[in-house]
């Protein structure tokens, strides 16, 4: 696996220790998962796991290859001391389409909510990791990294919502504590970094932030193919299609932008003040570049129409 050493213990006050104490400490899950290919099949060959965090059962609806898997986290959401830990390794040519059975929850914590992710790629592995949306309360508190290591032959994607509040409830701006990093590895050079800070209450208002939009959206790629510059051809055939989602009636409200970094990668923001919309924009461009990177046509996660 990578080389991203594990989470250490949070140390909390006495007061939050008690406070903790008070609903049983708090919890710690991990799941740690290697793939591979029997007989042409994606099939789990190991896994470990701690605390409430599973793998359900494989899928395959596109065929023996790629898989897909649904990660549950059966409390639903983190608060104060929790500690989550997913690591995932695909050999080479294994392919998984990983996605949640529903939105994720930050509740609000006195002690930072840890949370780390690592996901290593052979050649000719895939990863697309497609969670739902995650709601954050008022006052949560999040120390996060996210790390990718890929083989240069790899084929990555990933996805990520954040709801900051919840407009129906009166949260227009609400105060957080967000510290996350994800960083992206091929053949152990780092490629790409995203580092993300928000602290205090009006952190999301600025226009260079989120321009008072309350919903955050982030879908990146890597492939092969894009390394190098885009033909004047490709590039407005991708600029064309992308608008073309963004044009219907489905997603007024969100405003997007696409970025092709000429190193592999491909990153794909935006904002807006509806969850659902926003989550269906993103998906629908990841169904748009799959096969356009050279990948099968996709199959959306049967749980996401549920």
């Amino acid at each position: 696996m990578s080389d991203m050493p594990p989470l250490k213990p949070s140390t909390a006050s006495a007061a939050c220790e008690a406070e903790i104490l008070a609903y049983g400490g708090a919890w710690e899950a991990a799941l740690s998962l290697r793939l591979g290919l029997r007989r042409g099949r994606c099939v789990v060959l190991n896994q470990d796991h701690r605390g409430p965090l599973r793998l359900q059962k494989l899928f395959w609806p596109e065929g023996p290859n790629p898989a897909h898997g649904i990660v549950l986290h059966p409390p639903g959401g983190l608060a104060s001391g929790d500690e989550l830990t997913l690591s995932l390794e695909l050999e080479p040519g294994a392919a998984l389409v990983m996605t949640t059975p529903g939105a994720g929850k930050w509740y609000r914590a006195k002690t930072p909510i840890r949370q780390a992710f690592a996901f290593e790629l052979g050649a000719g592995a895939s990863l697309e990791w497609l969670p739902q949306e995650t709601l954050i309360f008022e006052g949560a508190a999040l120390r996060s990294r996210t790390d990718w290591h890929l083989d240069e032959d790899a084929f990555a994607a990933s996805m990520e919502i954040l709801v900051f509040g919840r407009k129906e409830s009166g949260e227009s701006h609400i105060a957080v504590d967000l510290h996350q990093c994800t960083s992206v590895y091929v053949n152990r050079q780092l490629l790409y970094r995203d580092p993300m800070h928000y602290v205090g209450r009006n952190t999301l208002s600025g226009a260079a932030v989120m321009a008072g939009k309350h919903v955050s959206g982030l879908l990146w790629l890597y492939s092969p193919r894009l390394r190098g510059r885009l033909s004047t051809s490709e590039a407005e055939m991708l600029d064309q299609s992308l608008a073309a989602i963004e044009s219907t009636e489905s997603f007024a409200g969100v405003l997007a932008g696409a970025s092709c970094l000429g190193n592999g990668m491909l990153i794909i923001r935006s904002v807006g003040d509806d969850p659902e919309a926003l989550r269906t924009h993103l998906q629908q461009a990841w169904l748009l570049l799959r096969p356009w990177l050279d990948r099968p046509l996709a199959h959306p996660p049967r749980i996401w129409a549920t």
